[in-house]
């Protein structure tokens, strides 16, 4: 009886031993917690697909968005680690809700773009596909049947699983109506994307889309999307009466700008995190009538696009001449002259009779190009950051002529 009461003794003491073991492993696993979580919350993390080490990107930090059309295919350099979605822009949809394989279209499969898309996984982004409807009555049409939109769901499904996309970008614009995407059979039109399985959900909407919607339908379509992406450009466009900023950050009374998109968010109270600003790599030339700042066009508006690349060259379009600052749009321009030929009809007499005849002369013409460049694509960067909104885009990629500019900009994010 006394040894086994000596052996329980012992058994006791090695049990209360492993016990308080256990109570110290525990707290110090919680002690190593706490100190982590109290850290920066970026962390490294191996690539399974690379091997490539890559810093973790954090929920709260905005992103960066570039848009391929696929004009550009082929044409980019390669992107990575610069772009967190890169979005394939697109794939034409019909009114009766079947894709499009033209050849634009067909350029998915092009080692041109697989390149790119492969880059942008192994580097730990996401690759988006597009799809895009610009027609009014093409966009009726798809909304107003249900089987025009069981097809689209069915198989846009069917690309995102077979060329293992991320999600799916709608570039669906209403040319006449910017708001009429938030009318209730557009948003079932998106409610039945998502339910159809595209991941993650992104449109593009017009600035006047956010300007001139109502805080109501726009909580409902940000509701049943993941990110909105508003086309923050082309605020002056070719056609224009008057030459100005591509994008604006600020406007004359009268004018819209992106300061009253980012001010009309706030105000609504909308989920900022969800908007994209979506901004040019390009502006236009225009002739016009004097140099002064926002001059009258001439040629009925007629305004040829300006790529970021080609404004970042010194000297400019091979002429020297010093670009100006636009205090208000906190936008880069130029004005300079250039001969151009002119004609008229005039009446001239030939022998007994007057006939009407051309006659041509040469004139000192004014033209103006408004555009982009690294400072006020940097200020656009700050204001997204201070409006605290979900990130940036850009369209589009291959406009820049070096992936050197988007890693400069993302860095300011």
């Amino acid at each position: 009886m006394a040894d086994s009461e000596v052996r329980i003794g012992k058994a006791n003491q090695g049990l209360m031993k492993k016990i308080w073991l256990g109570w110290g492993v525990i707290l110090l696993i919680i002690g190593i917690i706490l100190v982590v979580s109290g850290k920066e919350k970026t962390i490294d993390l191996l690539n399974p697909l690379s091997g490539v080490k890559k810093e973790a990107v954090k929920e709260d930090r905005p992103i960066v968005v570039g848009f391929l059309p696929t004009w550009n295919v082929g044409k980019t350099q390669i992107y990575g680690a610069e772009i967190d979605q890169m979005v394939f822009l697109g794939v034409e949809v019909s009114g009766n809700g079947g894709l499009v394989w033209d050849i634009q279209s067909k350029k998915l499969n092009s080692d041109g773009y697989l390149l790119l898309k492969n880059n942008i996984s192994r580097t730990g982004g996401k690759n988006i596909l597009g799809i895009k409807l610009f027609n009014d009555k093409g966009i009726e049409a798809l909304i107003a049947s249900d089987e025009a939109k069981t097809k689209l769901y069915t198989e846009v499904s069917n690309l995102v699983t077979a060329g293992n996309f991320d999600g799916v970008n709608i570039d669906f614009e209403y040319m006449s109506n910017p708001i009429r995407v938030l009318d209730d059979d557009f948003l079932n039109l998106l409610a039945g994307a998502r339910a159809a399985g595209w991941k993650e959900i992104s449109l593009d909407v017009f600035a006047n889309t956010i300007i001139k919607g109502n805080k109501e339908g726009l909580e409902k379509l940000l509701s049943n999307i993941d990110r909105a992406i508003v086309m923050a450009y082309d605020f002056r466009r070719p056609g224009s009466p008057m030459a100005g900023a591509v994008a604006p950050m600020g406007a004359e009374v009268g004018e819209r700008s992106i300061s009253e998109i980012t001010q009309k968010v706030i105000d609504y109270g909308l989920d900022k995190k969800k908007i994209i600003m979506a901004y040019p790599l390009y502006g236009y030339e225009w002739e016009t009538d004097t140099n002064l700042l926002n001059s009258a066009t001439r040629a009925a508006g007629y305004g040829a696009t300006v790529f970021y690349r080609d404004a970042a060259s010194d000297p400019l379009w091979g002429i020297s001449v010093e670009p100006k600052w636009d205090e208000l749009a906190q936008s880069p321009w130029v004005a300079w002259q250039e001969k151009a030929q002119r004609s008229k009809i005039v009446s001239k007499k030939v022998g007994k009779y007057y006939r009407k005849v051309t006659e041509y002369y040469t004139v000192d013409q004014w033209h103006q190009a408004y555009f982009e460049n690294e400072k006020s694509l940097g200020i656009k960067m700050e204001a997204t950051k201070q409006a605290q909104l979900g990130g940036v885009g850009f369209w589009a990629l291959g406009y820049e002529g070096n992936t050197e500019l988007i890693k400069s900009l993302k860095s300011k994010l």
